[in-house]
């Protein structure tokens, strides 16, 4: 059984390009849930932002494609992340072991986010973070004077990004080197996707990954 846990906070409706990683990562969850139902395993979708907002259970028909589907396609971002408060959630609510995959950008409390990994590790399930982010946000590319604002919260910034550049992609490597790390010391597979590639690449790396 695969449960797909799908963060759709306001931080995941940015988007440097076409398609903001809240669309990429509807993207990736249905065509996840596509090829585990195809193997005639079970899969179910989780929605959620400070709280969990739509669930669908795991089933293997194909009728669960269809009710994924439709979910994805009316899901509006909302305010504020509570990444960690849902593992837990999760570990208490699935009884039978499975697949338990999150897509999300992971901008939340990251002490609580390791502490509901470890939650669902302890249960016994098999755990697959896929921490979602733009290339803009990879790389701050950005010149001249930009007022940046706040996805999650009302802050805005006046800034000339060439002087803090360095001090953000230290900040952003201390973060993604502390959420893989804690991945790596729980058991939890972690993969870094950048919504510049294809989906169809950024998946079968995760499989291959897996050995799958």
């Amino acid at each position: 059984t695969a449960h797909l846990l799908l963060d759709a906070s306001s931080s995941m409706h940015y988007g440097s390009g076409k398609v903001s990683k809240l669309e990429y990562a509807k993207y990736v969850a249905a065509s996840l849930a596509y090829l585990v139902v195809t193997q005639r395993d079970s899969a179910g979708l989780a929605v959620f932002d400070s709280e969990l907002r739509r669930y669908i259970e795991p089933s293997s028909t194909m009728s669960v494609i269809a009710n994924i589907a439709q979910t994805l396609e009316s899901i509006e971002p909302t305010p504020r992340t509570n990444v960690g408060a849902l593992l837990h959630e999760f570990a208490g609510r699935i009884k039978r072991r499975g697949f338990v995959i999150l897509i999300s950008d992971l901008l939340d409390n990251v002490d609580e986010f390791v502490k509901g990994l470890e939650h669902l590790r302890y249960r016994g399930h098999n755990v697959i973070v896929m921490q979602t982010l733009d290339p803009f946000e990879l790389t701050f590319p950005f010149d001249g004077s930009i007022k940046f604002r706040g996805l999650e919260v009302p802050d805005e910034i006046l800034t000339r990004p060439r002087r803090v550049r360095d001090s953000y992609l230290e900040e952003l490597n201390a973060l993604l080197t502390k959420i893989k790390n804690s991945c790596n010391r729980t058991g939890v597979d972690y993969a870094l996707v950048d919504t510049s590639k294809p989906v169809d690449q950024v998946i079968a790396r995760c499989l291959m990954a897996r050995g799958l």
